[in-house]
C-alpha cells in the first residue's frame, strides 16, 4: 500500500512538473509568435507632417495587432544610400515583414530582391520600385492624384497660359507618377504650355528658391503644381514674398498646416490630399496578414481627393485634413 502511495505521489509530482514545464515552453512560444515588422520610411524628418501622420498610423495598427514594431527612416528623402544601408540592416535582424516607402524607383530594386530572397516578407508603402517582388503595395493612385491636380489647373485657366512643376525627387515612383498624371491631361490642352519639371530634391527651401527664380524670369507665368508638401509650401512662400498671390495660381498635394493656411488665405487655390494614417495602418495591418499566410491584393489604393477652400470646411473632409499628430 505503501509503495502505490509513493507512486501516485511520484506520478502526481512528474505530472505537476510537466505542466508548468509545458506552460513555461507554451507561453515563450507565444512570446516568439509576435510578429516583428521593421518600418523604413523615406524620411523621418519631423518637419514634414505626412511622415509623421502615416507613422501615427502605423503604431496605431501595431497596438492593434499585438505587432513589435520598429520605424527607421533617413534624414533626408533624398538619401537613398542611406535608406540602402538601413534595409541591409533590417535583413540582417531579421523581422517577419519589411514596411518599405522607397526613396529610388530603381536603386531599391536589388536590395529589395534581397528581403525576399531572405524569406522576410516586404510590404511597399506610399512609394514603389521598378519590381513586382513585393508582397503587396499599399499607396496612393499616384498617377490619379496627378491627374487631378491637373484638371484643378486647367479649370482656373481662361487663356493661353504658361505653368511650372515642382518635383520633391525625380526617381521617386511616386513623383514620377504624379507628373504622368498631370502631363496626360495638359496634352489636351495645347493653349497651355509647361515650362518643364524643376527638381527641389526634397526640400522646401530649395522649392522656394525655385520658385522665386522662375517667377522672377517669367513674368508671365500663370501656375504652380506643387508635387508634395515641401514643394508646395515652397512655391507658396515664394509667390507669398513676391506679392503675387492672386497673379499667380498654386496647386499642391498633401494637407500639412502650412498648405492649409495657404488654402484658407487664398493663396493656394486647391491641393490634392492623401491618406496617410490610413496608409501606414494597412501597411501594417497587411503586413500581418501575409505573415499568418493569408491572401492579400497586390496593390492597395488608399485614395486622394481634391481639397478647395470651398469643400475644406466639410466634416468628413477636416477629419482628412486634420489628422492626430504625435503625443
Amino acid at each position: 500500500m505503501q509503495g502505490i502511495r509513493k507512486w501516485l505521489i511520484s506520478a502526481v509530482a512528474f505530472l505537476l512538473i510537466t505542466t508548468v514545464v509545458f506552460a513555461y515552453g507554451y507561453n515563450r512560444l507565444s512570446a516568439k509568435k509576435k510578429i516583428d515588422v521593421t518600418v523604413i520610411l523615406k524620411t523621418i524628418d519631423t518637419s514634414v507632417e505626412f511622415w509623421q501622420v502615416l507613422t501615427d498610423g502605423v503604431h496605431e495598427a501595431a497596438q492593434e495587432f499585438n505587432v513589435n514594431v520598429q520605424v527607421w527612416g533617413t534624414a533626408s528623402e533624398t538619401d537613398v544610400d542611406d535608406q540602402i544601408s538601413l534595409v541591409e540592416k533590417a535583413i540582417e535582424n531579421r523581422p517577419d515583414a519589411i514596411v518599405l516607402a522607397a526613396t529610388d524607383y530603381e536603386r531599391i530594386v536589388p536590395v529589395s530582391d534581397k528581403i525576399k530572397k531572405s524569406g522576410i516578407k516586404l510590404i511597399i508603402v506610399d512609394s514603389g520600385i521598378k519590381s513586382d517582388v513585393a508582397d503587396s503595395v499599399v499607396a496612393t493612385d499616384n498617377f490619379n492624384a496627378g491627374r487631378e491636380a491637373g484638371k484643378a489647373m486647367i479649370n482656373l485657366i481662361k487663356h493661353p497660359a504658361k505653368i511650372a512643376i515642382i518635383s520633391y525627387f525625380k526617381n521617386a515612383a511616386s513623383q514620377i507618377d504624379r507628373e504622368k498624371g498631370i502631363l496626360e491631361v495638359m496634352e489636351n490642352h495645347p493653349e497651355i504650355e509647361v515650362l518643364g519639371t524643376y527638381n527641389g530634391e526634397g526640400s522646401e527651401q530649395n522649392a522656394y528658391l525655385l520658385a522665386k527664380e522662375m517667377l522672377q524670369a517669367h513674368a508671365d507665368l500663370f501656375g504652380i503644381i506643387g508635387l508634395n508638401e515641401p514643394t508646395t509650401v515652397g512655391a507658396g512662400r515664394a509667390i507669398q514674398e513676391l506679392g503675387l498671390k492672386g497673379k499667380v495660381q498654386l496647386i499642391g498635394l498633401d494637407s500639412s498646416f502650412n498648405e492649409i493656411k495657404l488654402l484658407d488665405e487664398g493663396l493656394m487655390k486647391a491641393t490634392v490630399i492623401q491618406r496617410p494614417f490610413q496608409m501606414g495602418y494597412l501597411s501594417i495591418k497587411t503586413a500581418v496578414e501575409v505573415v499568418k499566410g493569408t491572401k492579400v491584393s497586390k496593390l492597395i489604393d488608399t485614395g486622394s481627393l481634391l481639397i478647395t477652400k470651398q469643400n475644406m470646411y466639410e466634416e468628413e473632409n477636416q477629419k482628412l485634413l486634420f489628422p492626430f499628430v504625435g503625443d
